[in-house]
């Protein structure tokens, strides 16, 4: 009877375990990974967000774009108190930006498009911003002088002259770093 056991138990037969636990194990971990991607996706929305300002003449030569700065999914607040780590996974900083289309409506008003991926468990934060070359000024004054916008401000970054302000058509929120962001709550 011993020997029949200790003939089971070769060598070769460790071997051949071993490297089947590691590729059970390396395809369990891809499924999981793969099934945590797709709960992500499945957990954002494209949103497409838009808003007004009226058409006015006076518009600076010195704005070059405007853009959308994508900051984070959820608020500084939660992520750190409340958050998953799958959350946190979601909510990590990023700080990616993208153009603005202009478009004109019937009534002449200028309108603002653009999409936004939003996290429908715990929102997302953004903020906009104008690409300026030369004098800050004239721009500061021109966004100032729209009824929905506020907090505008020069970025302090030495590498880019850029202009960021809120929109009072969406929430308001503050960074843990003393940042105001716009944001969209879950519903």
């Amino acid at each position: 009877m011993v020997d029949s056991l200790s003939s089971f138990w070769t060598p070769e037969l460790w071997i051949n375990t071993t490297i089947l636990i590691a590729v059970g194990r390396a395809l369990w971990v891809a499924v999981g990974k793969a099934t945590e991607a797709a709960i992500f996706r499945l957990s954002l929305k494209t949103r497409r967000v838009s808003f007004r300002l009226l058409a006015r003449g006076d518009r600076p030569e010195e704005i070059q774009s405007l853009n959308v700065l994508f900051v984070r999914h959820g608020s500084d607040k939660y992520l750190q108190h409340l958050a998953s780590d799958q959350e946190r996974n979601h909510g990590r900083l990023q700080n990616k930006y993208k153009k603005i289309e202009i478009k004109r409506d019937e009534n002449d008003d200028i309108l603002f498009e653009f999409d936004i991926h939003f996290h429908q468990r715990i929102g997302t934060q953004f903020k906009l911003f104008v690409d300026v070359r030369g004098s800050t000024e004239p721009v500061v004054k021109y966004l100032d002088s729209h009824e929905n916008v506020y907090d505008v401000g020069v970025s302090s970054n030495p590498n880019s002259i850029r202009v960021f302000f809120l929109l009072k058509d969406f929430a308001e929120i503050e960074t843990i770093d003393g940042f105001k962001n716009n944001m969209i709550w879950p519903v």
